[in-house]
């Protein structure tokens, strides 16, 4: 084991006693982030503690080495410092005062979390916990540590973007791992491009596991979330994350990594839910694809893929072949039967035979039968009348190219089969169509979402190709559609008694961006909506606008001063009942 002293704290490789390390290029002298553990900390007396690398609302995650098995290890410590502060001893965590409830509370969540994705340790695509143990008053878990580049970095040093063929290895063994996560009831909530990182293997793996509440708005911690990654559900109150909540994440990185930028942040495509993919680069992606993504990046939970599985089968499936004419050489030599020079048919051989013999019987044949045909024209009245001669002319032609091989009238056939007539689709709703995206003759994308106060929303308003009469298409061509977003002014819907997670999911299918705050109620149960705050349920407002629900916090509890005052005995009562008597009372007469 290399002493502690000669690793660097960067990249835990040895230093030879340089001041500079000459693998990373970190000095000997430089210093902590505040409030982390000191450099060379020692943990269960085991693991020694590093850089740390990131921190977010739940802690510290740390480069570290394992002083047993003498290698690089991550540490995760919860440290979350909205509720908790280092103590004298720079080890040890010390709970702020009024956060303990919100402090052990999270804590348990980082602990069964840790523990939940340690279960999955055999899924080789995520990042593998294999200790997790409590120290210092706080919580800490241990991870395999690899040399990596985030997926950011490696797409901007690919050139910007990745082709579909070069992306698809990378992504789908990650899809399937997080298949197997959820079906084993853990979530990430943060898949981004710089939570999918590559190793040196080239294959992607996902790490930057936190625990919920760090992923999602409105908790007692200050959240991490990705623009652009992040579905429009994690920034709703109260609202439980499920699988689709992922599909978005993973879908967005996907996205980033085939066109070079994210979409946009879910809250602002409420409003305009287009994912805007360059012209130069639409023709690159595979039309089953974009589709995927599309359905995968609906900005409404009800409208979203999902599932990996779904996802999986969509981004799987092979696009239509479209029919291309051959050439009657090109057809002639496909059907043409090939067989090694040994295994020629033995009646093809002529051995022992000069050629020039051959040659000279082609030609005495060829005589021969051009002989028979002018006799036989001659004796039938020279050939006949110019228009019966014709005839028969047009006769033999018509014999010869039914004779001719018939691979370019099959191909020609082959075209006229694959070409559909154009379906209309306009009033059509667009999920509906995109759930039996396998059984349709062709491919279905949406480019944008437009308010309408015609036609309903979800509902197709235009497409391109256009339907109308005689117009077909290719069996497999895209059809591109505009759906419709609704009206652009909706009316606020009515909340009153419905609890959080209901309330704020009400106002976010009716168009709104909510928010909340908090009052006491002695008629609303607590956590169940009072109403608005400025408006009222039926008002109407335009789609997007931000609304903010008032949530009961219960009825307030009785102050100091009214606790005294029930407490004091009826006046009808001596001053003895209840109450202590003084010695000049006893006595008085």
């Amino acid at each position: 084991m290399p002493g502690l002293s000669s690793l660097c704290m960067n990249c835990m490789m040895e230093t030879d006693g340089r001041e500079v390390c000459s693998h990373c290029g970190f000095a000997a002298g430089s210093s902590q982030q505040p409030h982390a553990l000191p450099f060379r900390t020692r943990l269960q007396n085991r693991y020694a503690v590093g850089v740390a690398k990131r921190s977010n609302g739940e802690g510290f995650v740390y480069i570290g080495y394992d002083t047993v098995l003498n290698l690089p290890v991550e540490i995760h410590e919860f440290f979350p410092q909205s509720l908790c502060e280092r103590a004298a001893d720079r080890r040890s965590v010390r709970v702020m005062g009024g956060s303990e409830l919100a402090f052990d509370e999270n804590l348990a969540s980082f602990l069964s979390h840790s523990r939940e994705v340690a279960h999955i340790r055999e899924l080789a695509a995520i990042v593998q916990i294999y200790d997790i143990f409590e120290e210092n008053h706080t919580a800490y878990a241990i991870s395999e540590w690899e040399e990596s580049i985030t997926l950011r970095y490696f797409v901007e040093r690919s050139g910007g973007q990745l082709d579909w063929n070069e992306a698809r290895p990378l992504f789908m063994p990650v899809l399937s791992a997080l298949s197997t996560m959820h079906s084993a009831g853990v979530s990430h909530l943060g898949i981004s491009p710089e939570t999918l990182r590559i190793v040196k293997d080239g294959k992607m793996k996902l790490g930057g596991f936190c625990i919920p509440a760090v992923r999602t708005a409105d908790t007692d911690l200050p959240s991490d979330i990705v623009p652009g990654c992040a579905a429009i559900e994690q920034y709703v109150m109260g609202f439980q994350p499920e699988e689709c909540t992922d599909v978005y994440g993973f879908a967005a990185s996907l996205f980033f990594a085939l066109t070079g930028t994210l979409p946009q942040d879910a809250l602002k495509r409420r409003t305009d839910s287009r994912l805007l993919i360059p012209t130069s680069l639409i023709r690159n992606i595979p039309p089953h694809v974009i589709t995927a993504l599309a359905n995968a990046l609906q900005v409404s939970p009800d409208k979203r893929t999902p599932t990996f599985e779904r996802l999986r089968a969509e981004l799987s499936a092979a696009p239509t072949v479209t029919m291309t004419m051959e050439t009657p050489t090109e057809a002639l030599r496909d059907q043409e039967p090939q067989y090694p020079v040994d295994q020629f048919p033995q009646k093809d051989r002529r051995r022992g035979v000069p050629p020039f013999v051959w040659v000279l019987v082609s030609c005495v044949a060829c005589l021969i039968v051009f002989t028979v045909i002018g006799v036989l024209w001659l004796s039938s009245d020279g050939g006949g009348s110019l228009t019966g001669g014709a005839a028969e002319s047009s006769s033999a032609l018509s014999s010869a190219a039914s004779s001719q091989p018939a691979s370019s009238t099959a191909a020609v056939s082959s075209m006229a089969e694959n070409q559909i007539p154009v379906p209309n689709l306009v009033g059509q709703e667009y999920d509906v169509l995109a759930s039996q995206a396998e059984q349709l003759d062709y491919q279905l994308a949406t480019t944008q979402r437009q308010f309408s106060d015609t036609v309903p929303e979800g509902c197709i308003i235009s497409q391109t190709p256009e339907a109308g009469d005689g117009q077909t298409m290719t069996r497999g061509t895209m059809i591109v559609v505009v759906v419709s977003q609704g009206p652009s002014v909706r009316e606020l819907p009515d909340i009153t008694n419905l609890p959080l997670a209901q309330a704020s999911t009400a106002v976010s299918d009716a168009g709104f961006v909510p928010s909340k705050v908090e009052e006491y109620s002695d008629t609303v149960p607590a956590g169940c909506a009072i109403g608005y705050q400025n408006v009222k349920a039926g008002d109407q407002m335009s789609y997007g606008s931000p609304v903010v629900i008032v949530i009961s916090r219960g009825p307030e509890p009785p102050s100091t001063a009214q606790v005294i005052v029930s407490s004091a005995p009826p006046a009808s009562e001596p001053a003895s009942a209840g109450f202590p008597v003084s010695d000049t009372d006893v006595g008085m007469p």
